[in-house]
């Protein structure tokens, strides 16, 4: 056997290409029989999922939280409205107590004469407070608070 013969050169070379290419093969199927790649992509898909599904239940907590407040400071709006309304009044009204108690009682001859509920109402945004406006009507405190409430209600309704 002489090395130096171009055949087996050629031979020895095929069959050295010939076992790389079984190697590589051998490789090849040995990754698509361990998909670790595809199983980590699967962990993180998963993962998106449940990170998306999370940040829309937040989302939604958020907006109704959002909702609340603004709610809530509807309501201290229209306070501070009538809180205004009253202190006005009570400043246009700002005279001596002759005139304030002659006021007082004209302004409970005419709640008599009108409705009950309305009468309070008019009290409460020409400045009286609660107490006077109980008085004067005959309910109790927690009443009127209630007429009051009930009339705040029904204007945010309208």
């Amino acid at each position: 056997m002489d090395f130096q013969n171009p055949l087996f050169i050629q031979i020895a070379i095929d069959i050295a290409l010939f076992v790389a290419i079984i190697i590589l093969l051998w490789q090849v199927n040995a990754n698509i029989k361990n998909p670790s790649l595809i199983d980590s992509q699967r962990k993180m898909i998963t993962e998106l999922k449940s990170l998306i599904i999370e940040s829309q239940v937040n989302a939604d907590k958020f907006l109704h939280a959002l909702e609340q407040s603004r709610l809530a400071l509807k309501e201290i709006a229209l306070e501070l409205e009538l809180k205004e309304k009253r202190v006005k009044t009570i400043l246009a009204n700002s005279r001596p107590e002759d005139n304030s108690i002659n006021a007082k009682a004209t302004n409970r001859d005419s709640a008599f004469s009108q409705s009950k509920y309305s009468a309070v109402i008019d009290m409460i945004n020409k400045g009286y407070s609660e107490e006077e406006t109980a008085r004067a009507t005959g309910f109790s405190q927690a009443e009127i608070g209630l007429i009051i409430d009930l009339a705040r209600i029904k204007n945010e309704n309208t």
